[in-house]
């Protein structure tokens, strides 16, 4: 049995089938009534109160907003949201304020602009600079003679002295740099005296052969046609040979100055030139104390770090290879050869910002137990001389 108003409108809806569906489901026709009702009260009280809390501020003597400008735009999104601030505090970060109008040609703009554009990576940082007190640097490896199974202790003879010569690139007023660069070389072959015949050894050891040193000039020559090399070059006086500059000299290891030098000088009768003697820059040395400082420590909490012994030193190949740089460019133990490449080494330790200084002392007038008295080498220290 239907209401009255429900039966009446059944029989004016006979041919009207929408109303008669409403009519055989009032309950449904009149929970949708409801609903509206009850809609339509939630969004009257959201108007009120939003345009109460949100009236927007006008200065004195200012223009109120265009009816256009002061209309908002409100959705159902926000009076639910709003419904749901009153019941949930923690939701009062919910945005109320009406969507601003967007621009889809902008938008368009926009996205085909972050497919188009490259971000380039970061440049590198500048290569750090420290104190340089040396304004040159002469890079010095000398071969001389020697035998199979001989050593440092060996009256060995320079048959090869080739230097290379660098300067700073950038070095400023106050003594900062960290470019290096070659700048001119010097070689000449030396005819040695006491032993004038090569070893085989020497000879595959070195790549130098009989001829080469046989036309070569002798030591003290070799000296003095550097001598002319360094005035050339600024580094020394003409006159005096005091030095212009502060040049340092720079070796793989010790050997070559502290040994080779020290010994040609006392075979040939001459005293070591000035600007020869002082301590000389030890690339070696330098190339494992920058490893040791670099080197992530390889031990246990419990381990202690000062008993771990050092490895031994590294020879050129090695350390071109610890410092990343390409590998040995020419021949092994070829004087010209290696000079260049410790070069290099020394170039790149000043990229890396390692102040270059001697860090190994020379002694010009040590002895050997093979010296006599003016030159003379006492034969009976020695074997004598065979083809090895």
């Amino acid at each position: 049995m239907l209401p009255g108003p429900l039966d009446s409108l059944r029989q004016l809806s006979i041919h009207r089938p929408p109303l008669r569906v409403l009519a055989d489901n009032w309950i449904i026709g009149a929970a949708l009534i409801a609903a509206t009702c009850l809609l339509g009260w939630y969004y009257k009280g959201f108007i009120h109160d939003y345009s109460r809390d949100h009236r927007p501020s006008v200065s004195p003597g200012s223009q109120p907003l265009p009816a256009t400008q002061a209309t908002r735009t409100f959705t159902l999104g926000n009076i639910f949201a709003r419904r749901r601030r009153s019941h949930d505090p923690s939701l009062d970060a919910v945005s109320l304020k009406p969507p601003l109008p967007r621009d889809m040609r902008y938008l368009k703009q926009s996205r085909l602009a972050k497919k188009a554009v490259f971000v380039p990576p970061a440049p590198p940082p500048p290569p750090p600079k420290s104190k340089q007190p040396y304004e040159a640097f002469l890079v010095l490896d000398v071969e001389a003679t020697c035998h199979l199974g001989t050593d440092f202790n060996f009256p060995n003879e320079i048959i090869e002295f080739p230097v290379c010569l660098m300067r700073w690139k950038d070095r400023t007023e106050d003594n900062t740099a960290s470019q290096l660069e070659v700048v001119k070389e010097f070689r000449s072959f030396v005819k040695p005296t006491w032993r004038p015949i090569l070893s085989q050894f020497c000879t595959e050891l070195t790549g130098i052969t009989q001829n080469q040193v046989d036309s070569a000039p002798l030591f003290p020559a070799v000296l003095a046609s550097f001598q002319n090399f360094m005035i050339k070059h600024g580094l020394i006086d003409a006159e005096t040979g005091d030095r212009l500059v502060r040049f340092c000299w720079c070796s793989d290891g010790p050997f070559d100055v502290r040994d080779f030098v020290v010994k040609q000088c006392f075979i040939s009768k001459i005293p070591m030139p000035g600007w020869l003697q002082g301590d000389v820059l030890d690339v070696r040395t330098s190339v494992m104390d920058w490893i040791y400082a670099h080197e992530p420590p390889k031990s246990t909490p419990t381990a202690r770090v000062w008993n771990v012994p050092r490895r031994r030193t590294l020879n050129i190949p090695a350390q071109l290879k610890a410092l990343g740089l390409p590998s040995f460019q020419g021949r092994q133990h070829s004087g010209i050869d290696d000079s260049r490449n410790i070069a290099k080494i020394v170039a790149e330790l000043a990229r890396r910002g390692v102040s270059l200084h001697p860090n190994t002392a020379i002694h010009p007038n040590r002895r050997w137990q093979w010296m006599g008295k003016h030159g003379q080498v006492l034969e009976n220290a020695w074997p004598p001389q065979t083809s090895l």
